[in-house]
């Protein structure tokens, strides 16, 4: 189950990367291949403490978050969420169907 989208967000090191740039702590981040099996307070917990030494300052869900969902590959999402596979399974067949 996605608990916050935070966790789609997480799943791609590398955009988060390019997005705060430099002192980004990549290592901060849970290495787990289910990120939807995390719960949502660590997710939020990690991220901050991911970026808040960067020019960006720390995570914020309305400021940062748009450029971010833009920014991350659905491909390697959908390898680390389980549940995100899914979702865009379930929409894509519904596509199909129309």
């Amino acid at each position: 189950m996605v608990q916050t989208m935070e966790t789609w967000i997480a799943a791609d090191r590398s955009a988060l990367a390019d997005y705060y740039g430099q002192h980004f702590l990549a290592s901060a981040l849970p290495v787990a291949e289910d990120l939807e099996a995390i719960p949502k307070d660590r997710i939020r917990t990690a991220l901050t403490r991911a970026t808040i030494p960067t020019q960006k300052r720390e995570y914020h869900k309305t400021r940062h978050a748009p450029d971010l969902l833009q920014r991350i590959d659905p491909d390697l999402v959908r390898r680390r969420c389980r549940m995100c596979h899914r979702l865009f399974e379930v929409v894509d067949g519904l596509i199909r169907a129309a």
